[in-house]
Order: C-alpha cells, then sequence, then structure tokens
C-alpha cells in the first residue's frame, strides 16, 4: 500500500490503507506517545507532542527537523469524533489565516481508509505539505510494522 496525494479545487487529498483497526488508527493521532513516532516530514529526527482530545483542545507538535532545528506546529482541535473524525485548525501564512485539516477513519474488514483534507494550502506550501503529509503517512505504516523512531 502507499500514500496518494491529490489537490483538487484548492484543497490537498491525502489517502493510505493501514492494515490496522479503525481505534488504533485514530489514536496514533490523537496520544501524544504515538503522534512522537510518526509526525513530521522526512526530515524530522524528534517529536513531542502536547494534545487535548476534545472539541476546542489545543495541540502542538514541536518537530526537531535535521540541519534545521525545532519548528512547532499548533492548532485547535474543531471536530473530535472517534474513531471516524479527527479535525483541527493551523495557522497559515499571514497573521489570522487558518488552514483546516479534516481526517477520516473509514473501516473496511480489518483495515482503516485514512483519508486527510488540507486547505486553503498557498501556493508556496503547496508541495512542502503534501510532501510532509506523505512522509508522516509513510512513517506512520512503519510505526504500525514496529519501527520506533531514535530519539
Amino acid at each position: 500500500m502507499s500514500t496518494t496525494t491529490t489537490f483538487e479545487d484548492g484543497k490537498l487529498h491525502v489517502r493510505r490503507t493501514f492494515d490496522e483497526p479503525r481505534t488504533a488508527v485514530f489514536d496514533a493521532w490523537i496520544q501524544a506517545s504515538k503522534t512522537k513516532e510518526w509526525w513530521g516530514c522526512a526530515d524530522t529526527v524528534h517529536v513531542t507532542s502536547e494534545i487535548e482530545p476534545k472539541v476546542g483542545g489545543n495541540y502542538i507538535h514541536a518537530m526537531t527537523i535535521k540541519n534545521v532545528g525545532v519548528h512547532p506546529i499548533k492548532g485547535q482541535i474543531t471536530a473530535f469524533e472517534p474513531p471516524a473524525r479527527l479535525a483541527y485548525k493551523m495557522p497559515g501564512m499571514s497573521e489570522g489565516d487558518w488552514m483546516q485539516v479534516n481526517v477520516e477513519f473509514i473501516e473496511d474488514g480489518g483495515t482503516t481508509n485514512v483519508h486527510l483534507t488540507q486547505w486553503p494550502i498557498p501556493d508556496p506550501l503547496r508541495d512542502i505539505i503534501a510532501a510532509g503529509w506523505t512522509a508522516s503517512f509513510e512513517r506512520m505504516a512503519r510505526f504500525f510494522a514496529g519501527e520506533r523512531r531514535a530519539a
């Protein structure tokens, strides 16, 4: 299985099927002990996370990126429907701008189809954000296969 990314109507769509139950995949998104294992772009070497799993709850994922340093991603949860859906908003490029992320977890037998949608994505960030999500989804697959990120 592989991660697919497409842009349609100004939105990024990222899809992947995981050979795990829906609750396990959902939990990987909301439990800091698990996000530290898979979150981040390809050059992320360490992540610390704080997550308040509820509507209105805040989150921060502080990624340590090789040759760059610490890059925090902050936002607020706008939908929390375990284990079917998670949505949150995060700051855009300009003050007062927001990007929305919606993640659906669809059970299919013993597997889980994950469909992430993010919008609006400013053109300068389009390739960076798509590559970051692709790397995260690939690392999540390795996490479920037993791989752990070296701290």
